[in-house]
């Protein structure tokens, strides 16, 4: 699914495919290495899961963006079971977790560089930047935590230009799911070293955005 790409990214994927004839340029992406790396290893599962309603809101620019819901939900609810520590329900559940994405394009990005030099990208090879933000709300027992500032970002390479030595790359088609995914488990690992998943209902702990309450 490619429903969380920008338009910047969407802009320059479609050049290349546009590109005429030859051979097409390799399309890789890779995540932000100034962000930290989580793997499930690092996750404590419970015993029980905490059955939650899960809620989820995509945005562009921070503005909703409802053809980025269904994706969002769909990997947010693997990630969640995966993880061991909340398992999505529709009813019946012991409160609700939110998750809202903030996909922070810039569109005009594209359409300056090539304007400019007036070449395709996928000639003059060009890494295209997505960054995301991410806030996550927790709701049980009558008390909630809130954790907002998650960041990450995905860079694409298109054409000749090349991918860090040494960087993992994957198909661009598979971008949005690994950046989510890394996002999501930075929030539930966070949130359990500090305490808001340790037992149900959620304990009495602080966090990088707002206190329970």
């Amino acid at each position: 699914m490619n429903l969380g790409l920008s338009p910047m990214l969407v802009a320059g994927i479609t050049l290349v495919a546009l590109a005429g004839c030859g051979a097409r340029p390799p399309v890789k992406s890779f995540l932000g290495a100034s962000y930290p790396q989580v793997g499930y290893r690092e996750i404590q599962p419970r015993s029980a899961p905490l059955r939650l309603h899960l809620a989820v809101e995509f945005q562009r620019n921070g503005e909703p963006f409802p053809k980025g819901d269904v994706p969002l939900k769909d990997y947010s609810n693997r990630i969640l079971v995966n993880s061991g520590v909340i398992l999505p329900v529709e009813e019946g559940g012991e409160g609700e977790i939110r998750i809202v994405l903030n996909n922070i394009a810039d569109a005009d990005t594209v359409a300056v560089e090539t304007a400019r030099r007036g070449l395709p990208l996928w000639m003059l090879g060009k890494t295209i930047t997505d960054a995301y933000e991410m806030s996550v709300i927790l709701t049980s027992g009558g008390r909630s935590a809130r954790w907002t500032g998650i960041k990450h970002a995905v860079h694409t390479a298109i054409g000749n230009m090349a991918v860090p030595e040494g960087v993992q790359s994957f198909p661009q088609n598979q971008a949005f799911a690994k950046v989510l995914e890394q996002m999501l488990l930075r929030a539930l690992k966070d949130m359990q070293r500090s305490g808001e998943l340790a037992a149900p209902p959620l304990k009495t702990g602080s966090g990088p955005a707002d206190r329970l309450r």
